[in-house]
């Protein structure tokens, strides 16, 4: 999903936004972005960094965690690139083009990467809860490596129009990054992407959280079955991911709405002189989607944040013993030189006296070494 069908009807005399709302926008896009940043890294160096997170589910996080830092690495170069709501452009040329073809094409990747790592961990918890002696044959090693690599193999062959396509295209002073094709081509194409990564994910997620849900009130009916405590467990985990898939889709479904009703019906739309729902759904609303999943990891997942704060005392103890040993070392260097202009002196003196002895004793003492000169 891009802002390729995004038609633009203000006219050359049409001023933009004002300064105000772009101050907004971009303070609000600087936000969004910086937190999905940190907010993301964070969570993959967490989980990586604790033995204890280090199960399929986890690693399935972290794959969508690495998607959406590459996605909100992508903001600002393709926001330097348009005009969405001011004419004034920040990159221009030939790497206009580049980030253009680039930054749509690794948007592209992101988003689909996200979607299927979502898929992965549904079908994971699906296994694990409804049919928990299967769950080791799906836990080994090479089968989740496998499956992490076809969540990038098939996203990065299906977005290869996308960088063949895209171009930087200039209507009545203002600047988009668009795939140049015919309407009905792009049309096809994004009606594709959109029922493959974006309508089937959500139809079999919606089943097998169904099914998770389901089957964890059954359990629940049956003590024996189940222990309280792991029960509690698999409640809260599931409570978990459908709070990250939810917030996922709701962040997307605006962009997508709006795409298919420029495209079907775009007189439905009022006059928008500089663009400010394009750039909240095509920006905004996909940035806070990459930007909410740490949050709501670290918030209600007791595990990411007890991990999160051992990793963070660990940090501080290894700065701390860092300066300490800087700090030790400058001392014992002070004390070392000190003790080499002692010894220096020493042997200076002792010079002094040893020539001295060996003077007298050959009775050529001077006066003017007498005097220490």
């Amino acid at each position: 999903m891009n802002n390729s069908t995004v038609v633009n009807n203000s006219n050359a005399t049409d001023p933009p936004c004002s300064q105000v709302i772009t101050t907004l926008f971009v303070v609000l896009l600087s936000i969004v972005s910086l937190a999905a940043f940190i907010g993301n890294l964070l969570v993959t160096v967490t989980c990586l960094k604790t033995p204890s997170l280090r199960t399929s589910t986890n690693y399935y996080i972290v794959n969508m965690a690495i998607s959406d830092l590459l996605g909100s690495c992508l903001n600002w170069p393709l926001y330097a690139i348009e005009g969405m709501l001011t004419t004034r452009v920040f990159i221009t040329g030939p790497l206009a083009s580049i980030v253009c073809k680039l930054g749509l094409y690794l948007r592209g990747i992101s988003q689909v990467v996200s979607v299927l790592s979502l898929v992965l961990i549904a079908v994971d918890r699906y296994v694990a809860i409804v049919f928990p002696l299967k769950t080791m044959k799906l836990n080994k090693g090479r089968v989740g490596v496998v499956l992490i690599l076809v969540t990038w193999i098939i996203p990065v062959a299906s977005g290869i129009p996308y960088f063949l396509y895209t171009d930087i295209v200039k209507e009545d002073n203002y600047t988009f990054c668009r795939i140049s094709w015919g309407t009905v081509t792009g049309a096809i194409f994004n009606a594709a992407g959109f029922v493959a990564f974006y309508c089937v994910p959500l139809v079999l997620m919606t089943v097998l959280y169904s099914c998770i849900i389901r089957t964890l009130r059954k359990r629940k009916e049956i003590p024996s079955s189940m222990s309280d405590k792991r029960q509690k467990q698999h409640q809260k985990i599931t409570k978990i991911l459908i709070s990250m898939v939810t917030a996922f889709f709701v962040c997307w479904t605006p962009l997508a709405v709006y795409l298919s009703l420029k495209l079907l019906h775009p007189k439905l739309f009022l006059k928008d002189q500089c663009h400010i729902m394009a750039a909240l759904f095509f920006y905004l609303f996909p940035s806070l989607s990459t930007a909410i999943n740490p949050v709501i990891l670290f918030l209600f997942s007791t595990n990411y944040r007890q991990a999160l704060k051992s990793l963070s005392l660990r940090l501080c103890s290894f700065l701390k013993r860092h300066t300490h040993s800087n700090k030790l070392a400058s001392l014992q260097s002070q004390s070392s030189q000190v003790q080499e202009d002692n010894v220096e002196t020493e042997c200076k003196e002792m010079s002094k006296r040893r020539c001295f002895v060996v003077r007298r004793s050959s009775g050529r003492v001077s006066d003017n070494y007498s005097a220490g000169i």
